[in-house]
């Protein structure tokens, strides 16, 4: 069982609506993605995945361009995943139904970095669109997976 956290890419500072949910990525951000983009194409394509995405701008359009190099069973876009603190992210991966035993979350920080944190028994702050992969070698569902439980497999923190 694997757990892929992704936060967006490098986001604008202000939305025409004037609201943090409808910020999109910015130049940067899409080429950070791109990068995230090639590292997955190149270690993670014969993965089959169930992907669950933050509904916001911005983590959708980071999903829009990783999303030709990746093998899904399932994508659900999720209001409850937008902002979401680590408690939050912890009770959804217990109780979601995911049905490959790669599932990737795109979301936001503070609670991705959060969550990490959590299931590593580490500091770990990913920055804009950092990715990281954590395993759970002898566990084969994410609702068993508790604090310390996950082995840090490999992250990609894109550079500038």
């Amino acid at each position: 069982m694997r757990l892929y956290l992704l936060r967006h890419g490098d986001a604008e500072k202000e939305s025409k609506e004037g609201k943090d949910f409808d910020r999109g990525l910015t130049e940067l951000g899409r080429n950070q993605v791109e990068r995230v983009k090639k590292r997955l194409e190149n270690e993670y394509s014969n993965h089959e995945f169930t992907v669950f995405s933050s509904s916001s701008q911005r983590t959708k359009e980071t999903w829009q361009i990783i999303a030709p190099v990746l093998e899904v069973e399932e994508l659900e876009f999720l209001d409850d995943l937008y902002l979401a603190e680590r408690t939050k992210l912890l009770n959804f991966i217990w109780n979601v139904n995911h049905p490959t035993d790669d599932v990737l979350i795109i979301g936001h920080n503070k609670g991705i970095s959060d969550l990490a944190c959590y299931l590593l028994d580490e500091r770990i702050s990913l920055p804009t669109s950092g990715f990281l992969v954590i395993d759970f070698p002898d566990i084969d569902e994410l609702s068993k997976t508790s604090l310390g439980a996950g082995v840090k497999l490999s992250k990609c923190f894109p550079v500038e």
